[in-house]
């Protein structure tokens, strides 16, 4: 059995999962002290405690020994658990291993390539996420992890923020299902008017509904348990450049729209509207969170928007922008750590603080190809057909009011993120 340490004299000994202990220790967990967020911290006791209820063993708030990582202090006679330092929470389609995994390369940094945090798939996880960072690092040496799905949660790679959806949605359908009727049907009579808004009721009532910093979404989960003992660094591209090389990647979007310009022109089409109107409906972050969860409407949607969703960034960085602001998370742009290593690395040197040299940084190896040539490899790899200047347009002009949110929130000099997408595949 697992044993994991609790914050505070009251849960201070190790609790061995069996449910009248785990019960007791989240009615302590939840009144615990919290790390306090900004000038108004009630919001982030309140977040702090629908963390506690949904992670009912992961301690909240504590007691980090002074290593280089976090290391959670352990019982007398055991080794302290040490957490990632780093995190590389860049998304998929991001020339993310291109732009930053020079990092690796570096003395004193660690790679190790343990579970997603906040992806454990029931209420003890939490404590299988720590073992999986055993062993303890050498001396003086930094844990990195590179999760891919951590930058963005939607209904699809939502890891625990729709744990309440599932608890609620499960038992309903399989209760739905044995009273059925002679004649009717689970999906058509039962799954959108019983059992669907039911376990989004459970979701909106579990994660909360007031908006930034008043709901328990994956940032504020790991600001529970890290405090501000980690560095989140997203490295992120031109959102219609990531949508082009995904759409061609993934073969179900040509087989669906058609292997050709034109079928790349009707997936953005039909996809940033049905994305639209779900704004329209529910507002840009519900439906980036949620979306094939809010109305049969958008279920429907193929794939439900979610190659749409990954390029969106501003609703997600947000979150993660207001529970760990600057001193803990850097987002930089693909396309400057690829065509300005030097000022990009630099930035990236001073926010870790030490934990990487600005020498080692300079020794590191730079990218083999431009910007746009690595862009255009991905897309040759992929066989895919230019994109009409038309589709391109759209396509930017869908982004923009995100872009310009983005640029606008991380005080990045130029107005908006992302002005223009890599011109390199453009056709008339």
């Amino acid at each position: 059995t697992f044993c994991f340490p609790f914050p505070g004299p009251a849960c201070r000994a190790c609790v061995r999962g069996t449910p009248r202990e785990t019960r007791v220790c989240l009615q302590v967990n939840a009144v615990m002290p919290c790390p306090k967020l900004g000038p108004a911290p009630t919001k982030f006791d309140e977040v702090c405690s629908r963390v506690a209820a949904m992670e009912p063993i992961m301690p909240i708030n504590p007691s980090y020994t002074a290593a280089a990582n976090p290391c959670v202090a352990s019982l007398i006679g055991v080794q302290p658990h040490c957490l990632p330092l780093i995190y590389v929470i860049s998304g998929w389609h991001m020339l993310s291993d291109e732009s930053l995994g020079w990092l690796k390369t570096i003395d004193g940094v660690e790679t190790r390539s343990g579970p997603c945090f906040d992806d454990w798939p029931d209420d003890s996880g939490a404590a299988r996420w720590v073992r999986a960072w055993e062993p303890m690092p050498q001396e003086g040496r930094v844990i990195l992890a590179h999760c891919n799905k951590l930058l963005s949660w939607y209904p699809a790679f939502a890891g625990r923020y729709t744990s309440a959806w599932g608890k609620s949605y499960a038992p309903c359908k399989e209760r739905s299902i044995a009273a059925l009727k002679p004649g009717e049907d689970y999906y058509r009579d039962r799954m959108w008017q019983v059992c669907r808004p039911q376990a989004l009721a459970a979701h909106d009532a579990a994660m909360g509904t007031g908006g930034v910093g008043l709901e328990a979404t994956p940032p504020f989960v790991m600001r529970a348990l890290y405090g501000e003992r980690v560095r989140l660094v997203a490295a992120l591209r031109s959102p219609v450049d990531r949508l082009e090389t995904s759409f061609w990647v993934h073969a179900h979007y040509p087989r669906r729209y058609g292997a050709s310009a034109e079928g790349l022109h009707a997936y953005v089409t039909e996809q940033t509207a049905a994305f639209s109107e779900c704004v329209g409906e529910h507002g840009a972050r519900r439906c980036a969170f949620l979306f094939e969860l809010l109305d049969r409407r958008y279920s429907d949607v193929f794939f439900h928007c979610d190659q749409i969703i990954r390029g969106l960034y501003h609703p997600f960085v947000e979150d993660w922008h207001a529970a760990f602001g600057s001193k803990a998370l850097l987002v930089l742009r693909v396309e400057d750590l690829i065509e300005r290593p030097a000022e990009a690395r630099r930035s990236l040197v001073a926010f870790l603080g030490g934990a990487v040299s600005a020498a080692a940084a300079d020794a590191a190896p730079l990218p083999p190809r431009s910007y746009a040539a690595l862009h255009a490899e991905s897309l040759q790899a992929a066989k895919a057909v230019p994109m009409r200047n038309d589709t391109r347009r759209a396509a930017e002009a869908f982004y923009r009011p995100f872009n310009l949110a983005l640029a606008s929130l991380l005080g990045w000099p130029v107005r908006e993120a992302w002005q223009h997408s890599s011109a390199a595949s453009a056709r008339v």
